[in-house]
């Protein structure tokens, strides 16, 4: 998918950064990936993020900064159709190869060169760099372009190279095989999926969903995800079981039920070869 701005932001003539900011009863961004970085930071909303091969819930206060052609949806949770809450979010887009050309001209950027490469893996911020990057994003967003917004782009950038407040999200050296082609195939099934997850899913389904037969599409899905179909509903799943586990609210057998699972032996066996831990434990250490 050949990258441009004016794809990523209406209207926007743009070529080396460019802000946006949405704010909606819902969103849910299609499955895509462009040669822009992107710098995302939730105001308001939850619901479930895939970033290369990371499948998670989201939820308010969250930032992330993805690399050039990371693949990246988010899709907001259902809401109750009388709520009165809105989804928000604010983002930067940066051209890399365009960024690094013109900061060569002032300095070295090795270092940025060198966070760009760790950011092919998508990083999510924590701690004071969150609060700082948030912070200079907000006064961005509000700015026409001029000194004042460069001046700012910097700050983010110097706060980017210098920080080590971040998790990486892919798995190491992820590297993905869509092409623009799959974007609306994989979409579809992956709004599915988020959809549905809270019930049996059928693999019939998926296929007929993708206009294949249940054999085309099983070696299709995984020839660009990595994994299974059913290796990434469970991933789903679990990722929302996570979510509820923190909320504290549920007892881990209803969690299980809840999140799709038929048993609670499943559950847990699923749970531990994702987690690593079981739920139990994995609720423990949250609370320690």
């Amino acid at each position: 998918m050949k990258p441009v701005f004016t794809k990523i932001l209406a209207g926007s003539e743009i070529e080396t950064f460019a802000t946006k900011e949405v704010c909606q009863p819902s969103f849910s961004t299609e499955f895509h990936f462009h040669r822009a970085c992107q710098m995302t930071y939730i105001v308001q909303s939850e619901g479930k993020r895939i970033i290369g091969d990371s499948i998670d819930s989201y939820l308010t206060d969250e930032l992330t900064f993805l690399g050039p052609d990371l693949p990246h949806v988010w899709h907001n949770d259902s809401m109750d159709k009388d709520s009165v809450q809105v989804s928000r979010s604010m983002a930067l887009y940066i051209e890399p190869e365009l960024m690094v050309e013109v900061l060569g001209h002032l300095f070295k950027t090795h270092k940025i060169e060198t966070f760009l490469t760790a950011s092919k893996r998508g990083l999510l911020f924590q701690g004071k760099t969150k609060e700082q990057l948030k912070g200079k994003l907000e006064q961005m967003i509000h700015l026409d372009y001029g000194i004042q917004k460069t001046i700012l782009l910097l700050e983010i950038i110097d706060l980017l190279i210098t920080t080590d407040e971040y998790e990486c999200l892919s798995s190491p050296g992820y590297t993905h095989n869509y092409s623009s082609m799959d974007n609306d195939k994989i979409d579809r099934i992956f709004k599915f999926v988020f959809n549905n997850f809270t019930k049996e899913i059928s693999l019939d389904e998926a296929a007929t969903l993708a206009n294949m037969s249940k054999h085309s599409f099983c070696r299709y899905f995984k020839s660009r995800t990595q994994k299974t179909f059913v290796e990434f509903v469970n991933e789903v799943r679990i990722s929302e079981s996570c979510r509820l586990i923190a909320e504290n609210k549920l007892q881990i057998t209803n969690i299980a039920f809840a999140c799709g699972f038929n048993s609670l032996s499943n559950f847990n066996k699923i749970f531990k070869s994702i987690k690593g831990i079981t739920p139990s434990m994995y609720r423990t250490q949250l609370q320690t």
